[in-house]
């Protein structure tokens, strides 16, 4: 069972951000959303867009390359869950650039979630969203050397990801499809066969996720946070929302913040 003691989603630095540890008795995942650089000095490389498992007590260097920079973090221990990476075969200690980043933003996202919560499932529930992103990592790493691999699978993964990070965009299967060049219908079932669930799903899985993030941690309106999620219409939004979550979106932010 993993252990999360803290975690960042989307987290946001201002200022320039320079990591130079020695080692920490617990692992360190960072998920870099903008431009950064890792490693020793004279020895740096790029890893925007790539993630980084440091295990406990190795050093982990990195700075900002720019700013604002914003990254996905999480502090956890293992205990049980050691052999579990190591079946994975869970890289560490260096860079790794997923097919699909969508598991670690829907992960990180959950968890700072159930942090602010603190209800008696929470730690359970955190620990089955970590392994459950690492599940997925491992599997992409596993897909992405096989030869089989579904000649779509990179454009698959990138609108995929796309979906997470800007829900705002208000697709439709449609609007979709024509970015790869398919019609909707094949679209629906290629992206059902490639991950298992049906991209409209997905769709409103991720508007979800970030009208939920945007209620706990800003103060924007119901109306621009649904907005900002992707919907049109208000109504539409609260009735999404409640029927996802069981709860409108004004009680779970009343919830989230008690």
């Amino acid at each position: 069972m993993f252990h999360v003691m803290q975690c960042g989603y989307r987290y946001t630095h201002r200022e320039p951000l320079s990591i130079d540890r020695t080692g920490l008795p617990f692992y360190v995942f960072v998920y870099f959303r903008t431009p950064a650089l890792a490693g020793a000095e004279g020895a740096e490389t790029a890893v925007q867009g790539k993630y980084v498992l440091f295990p406990p007590g190795t050093p982990h260097r990195y700075h900002s390359d720019g700013v604002p920079y914003e990254n996905d973090w999480i502090h956890f221990t293992a205990e049980d869950g050691d052999p579990l990476l190591a079946e994975l075969a869970v890289p560490t200690g260096r860079a790794v650039q997923p097919i699909d980043p969508s598991p670690i933003s829907r992960c990180t996202a959950t968890l700072q979630e159930l942090m602010a919560r603190r209800d008696s499932w929470a730690e359970r529930l955190a620990s089955s969203e970590l392994e459950c992103m690492f599940y997925e990592l491992s599997r992409q790493a596993v897909f992405s050397q096989s030869q089989t691999a579904h000649r779509y699978y990179t454009e698959l993964s990138r609108l995929r990801a796309s979906l997470f990070s800007r829900p705002a965009a208000g697709t439709t299967v449609e609007s979709l499809a024509a970015q790869i060049g398919l019609s909707g219908s094949y679209l629906q079932s290629i992206y059902k066969a490639q991950f298992g669930v049906p991209i409209g799903s997905d769709i409103i899985l991720g508007r979800i996720t970030r009208a939920k993030y945007m209620l706990l941690n800003s103060g924007s309106s119901i109306s621009a946070i649904a907005e900002a999620s992707g919907y049109r219409c208000d109504e539409h939004f609260i009735r999404q929302f409640k029927r996802m979550t069981g709860v409108t979106p004004g009680e779970f932010r009343r919830r989230g913040h008690s």
